[in-house]
């Protein structure tokens, strides 16, 4: 980890040398501060792509030295990044707050598992067969850790349970078939 971290640091130095070194030495010395800051900027934004990038396309031919991390246009798939962001403390009252894709994707039962669609159960459906869609339509559990992982970007609001007339879940809120989630003794 430290040597990557050094490692990025280090190509960083060298684009900013390389870039004041393609500046022609005819500049006033406001020009050359000028690209200093402008290379240095550059170097913040993409400070976290240097390590990888010099490491993996350098070996391979595709950037030479002087080529910059700002024109490359590799640098794009790198800034693909799942977002799950949990406000731990909020501003006004530093509170936790709730992921609200969370309540919108998935749905909490009364015994604490998080169920959720099937993903892709919109798409296409002319060349899917009959049997296929049907298993497309129905509700699937996550897991305990991902259950775990929702009950913690979640506040307790959501995790109360909730009674509405005429529910669907109704059968699906209580466990009575296992001993660790019955609720009514064994008759």
């Amino acid at each position: 980890m430290f040597k990557r971290a050094c490692s990025s640091i280090i190509s960083g130095v060298r684009l900013i040398r390389l870039q004041v070194e393609n500046v022609s030495s005819k500049t006033t010395g406001s020009n050359l501060f000028g690209s200093l800051n402008t290379s240095f900027n550059s170097f913040e934004t993409n400070r976290s792509y240097s390590s990888i990038l010099s490491f993996n396309l350098k070996s391979e031919g595709i950037m030479n030295k002087n080529t910059s991390i700002a024109q490359s246009s590799i640098m794009f798939d790198f800034n693909l990044q799942q977002k799950r962001n949990l406000t731990k403390f909020s501003l006004q009252k530093g509170k936790r707050k709730t992921v609200k894709t969370v309540v919108d994707r998935f749905y909490r039962l009364g015994w604490g598992i998080w169920i959720r669609t099937k993903c892709g159960r919109q798409k296409k459906l002319w060349k899917k067969p009959a049997a296929r869609k049907r298993r497309l339509r129905q509700h699937v559990f996550c897991n305990a850790k991902q259950s775990t992982l929702l009950d913690k970007m979640t506040t307790k609001y959501w995790k109360k349970r909730r009674f509405y007339p005429d529910d669907p879940y109704e059968p699906y809120h209580d466990r009575e078939e296992y001993p660790f989630t019955r609720k009514s003794p064994i008759s």
